[in-house]
């Protein structure tokens, strides 16, 4: 017989027992990438899924997985014109009923810096998605390295494209989008728990970042919190040259944190985030120390709730 269900009251205890190291390191980041340290140096090599991107009909197959409202969005006929490549339409798709539904709505109505999305080099080789060698930032591309990826996986990363401001984005609006697209792909994980097992180097890149979001927390407390100096740690048993207590510390960018002025749509966004009541965002909205609390106040509870947390955290081996 199937383990009973566990209660409320069991799911917050163990939301809010200290962060162990995962049941299965493999499924997050090993080797070096493009500079970058993997979290768990352990693991196995990564490596991208292997073919061809997917086909108009082969792509709709993988949307569906994610249920009915992606494959609705996927068949819009305006989405199909504006974003005619399969792979990167279904990435879109994917964001239905995610904090980053938001942007696709701003998307398709013309209300994002980003005018088109094909499937191509970014400049800078490490990016997921990205604007494109000549400069263009209103054309942005989904990396041809991962052509053959599940199009679940580029979901987190459009999230975060579509609000960028740009190369010059600083530490503090670095921090604040990595957060909403790791909130995007623990919100697809805790849904659709196959994600979790995908096993190829995008997933594990995204895993490594869900992980951080999960693990940031203050001692004994359920709720995620991007600041938390007092934090133990987000990728315990990893590397420690990668290790920070929370996830405001992670160094997204060099130089010196300065605040920047934010987009409105990134209040619209937040509006999922927080829970209702909650009181709004610092005005005027920018990316600062101030915004990471309002955040961190929130819990992510408007977009996560507890069972949804805990339903993500079990199926990236994060809790037995």
């Amino acid at each position: 017989m199937p383990a009973p269900e566990p209660t409320d009251a069991e799911v917050l205890a163990r939301l809010a027992l200290s962060p162990a190291p995962p049941l299965v390191p493999a499924r997050f980041s090993s080797n070096t990438l493009f500079g970058e340290p993997g979290i768990y140096p352990d693991g196995p090599h990564m490596i991208p899924a292997f073919g061809d991107a997917p086909d108009e009909d082969s792509a709709r197959v993988l949307v569906a997985q994610l249920g009915a409202g992606a494959v609705a969005r996927y068949d819009d006929a305006t989405l199909r014109d504006r974003v005619p490549a399969p792979l990167a339409r279904a990435g879109l798709a994917a964001l239905a009923g995610t904090v980053g539904e938001v942007l696709l709505d701003a998307f398709l109505d013309w209300g994002t810096d980003v005018t088109a999305l094909r499937i191509g080099a970014p400049a800078s080789p490490g990016r997921i998605v990205g604007p494109a060698a000549h400069g263009d930032l209103s054309v942005r591309l989904v990396n041809a390295r991962y052509r053959a990826e599940h199009p679940v996986l580029l979901a987190p990363s459009l999230t975060h494209d579509l609000l960028w401001s740009g190369p010059g984005a600083g530490q503090y609006e670095e921090a604040v989008l990595h957060a909403l697209c790791a909130l995007v792909h623990v919100q697809l994980v805790a849904r659709h728990p196959f994600v979790a097992d995908l096993g190829t180097e995008l997933a594990r890149r995204q895993h490594s970042l869900a992980i951080t979001l999960l693990n940031s927390r203050h001692p004994a407390s359920a709720d995620i919190s991007l600041v938390a100096p007092d934090g133990l740690g987000t990728i315990p048993g990893g590397a420690e040259g990668m290790q920070t207590p929370d996830f405001w510390s992670i160094p997204f960018v060099s130089g010196e944190p300065q605040p920047s002025a934010a987009p409105g749509l990134l209040g619209d966004v937040l509006a999922h985030v927080a829970p209702e009541g909650a009181a709004p965002p610092p005005v005027p909205l920018r990316y600062d120390d101030a915004l990471g609390a309002w955040i961190s106040d929130t819990a992510l509870r408007g977009a996560l709730n507890a069972r949804e947390q805990y339903a993500a955290a079990v199926a990236l081996g994060l809790l037995g």
